[in-house]
């Protein structure tokens, strides 16, 4: 387990450097991942050479190309022997389907991003199911094998199948899916430029919802070295005016349309998640504490420089993981089933994680707990120490005894 650790600590090394263009030599890698720098030099030297990292004067080197590797390719790549050994039939389909997956996720961002096309809300919608239907399967032939997803008679199963294998019942993200599958199969009706402003909201969590769980699965963005522009699918503006629809589409049409955006509508105020639907909302709280605040106001002389605006922070980038989803992630790097929500609850508890509301680690936004990819790494690091784990869990019992 500590070697898949270390070499997921080299490659996202790897991946840093090269997302940021620098240079860098084997000891700044070995400073950063726990390995020797001979270590890393062995690994430079017979497996990334070439391929991955470049070097001008064989002392300092780049990266190109670490980006577009999933953690289990790169895993693959440093465990094996300088013979190339041969892939199994299941890794083989698990890889070709990731590999469609993202083609078909990246294509349905550059249809819906094409403002001269007629049809590119069908186009989105049909692209994204189908990026959708091949990571959840990609995932199921990974856990459980190719019987699971593939039939008897040699068909694979449905959609609608492998997301109730991978997704909860009330999971927002299969809400979500369910309601883009419903549109793709009633394109004739639903999917009307009128309805746009709307759907795209719908799209948009789509959108996020596929970029943080092709992330959990390989450890890669799928949108890697590409403009976070391309997400940009929310079209502000008002609500479908069914009367409009009437009038250009006539009194069966105008019903659909009426019944679908009924029940969006209500699933919306049900779910009340971005993860089923992006709220395009603007608020603003009077706070002393600058830290939790996404702009800041200043009072200056008659009204001079009196506003300081600071950047945004968009949670779903900084903070993307839930307590499950975090679990997830945490477990999924260390190979094992470590961590569970008590002993989660735990180090939270411990090392005081919910002390402030927005740190670089924590972010509480409506009521719900959130955590950004350096708390994942945090505890990762962490747990490379023997005792660091059961000293949370005996805090975590101790102060559950006194209530």
């Amino acid at each position: 387990m500590t070697r898949t650790v270390n070499q997921l600590k080299l490659l996202e090394s790897l991946r840093i450097n090269e997302k940021n263009n620098n240079t860098f030599t084997p000891l700044d890698l070995a400073k950063e991942t726990g390995y020797s720098e001979n270590s890393i030099r062995k690994y430079i030297n017979e497996k990334l050479n070439g391929k991955y990292v470049h070097s001008a004067d064989g002392k300092t080197w780049r990266c190109q190309g670490i980006l577009k590797i999933s953690n289990d390719e790169f895993i693959s790549l440093m465990s094996q022997s300088l013979k190339a050994k041969s892939l199994t039939p299941d890794i083989k389909i698990y890889r070709s389907l990731l590999k469609r997956s993202l083609d078909a996720f990246i294509l349905s961002l550059e249809v819906y991003n094409r403002p001269s096309l007629d049809n590119r809300i069908e186009a989105f919608c049909i692209l994204s199911v189908n990026a959708w239907e091949l990571l959840l399967k990609a995932e199921l032939i990974k856990s459980s094998g190719l019987t699971t997803v593939f039939n008897k008679n040699g068909y694979s199963i449905c959609i609608s199948d492998a997301i109730n294998k991978r997704l909860q019942q009330n999971d927002p993200v299969k809400k979500n899916l369910d309601v883009l599958i419903e549109l793709r199969d009633g394109a004739i009706h639903l999917l009307l430029p009128e309805l746009q402003p709307e759907l795209s909201r719908l799209f948009q969590a789509n959108v996020l919802n596929f970029q943080q769980r092709y992330l959990n699965e390989t450890g890669m963005s799928p949108l890697a070295g590409q403009s976070v522009g391309m997400l940009s699918l929310v079209i502000d503006g008002p609500k479908s005016n069914l009367a409009t629809i009437k009038e250009n589409y006539g009194e069966m049409t105008a019903n659909v349309a009426k019944d679908f955006l009924t029940r969006f509508h209500n699933t919306v105020e049900e779910q009340n998640s971005n993860e089923f639907s992006i709220s395009i909302d603007y608020r603003l709280t009077l706070t002393k504490s600058e830290k939790d605040s996404d702009l800041s106001l200043g009072v200056g002389n008659n009204g001079s420089n009196a506003i300081i605006i600071r950047e945004t922070r968009d949670p779903d980038i900084t903070h993307p993981y839930y307590q499950g989803s975090a679990i997830e992630r945490i477990n999924q790097l260390l190979n094992s089933k470590a961590i569970t929500k008590y002993s989660f609850n735990a180090i939270i508890k411990k090392h005081n994680i919910q002390k402030s509301k927005r740190s670089e680690m924590h972010y509480t936004i409506d009521e719900r707990h959130r955590y950004s990819e350096r708390f994942i790494q945090w505890i990762v690091k962490n747990l490379e120490q023997p005792k660091w784990l059961d000293e949370s869990i005996t805090f975590y019992k101790n102060i559950t005894k006194k209530k």
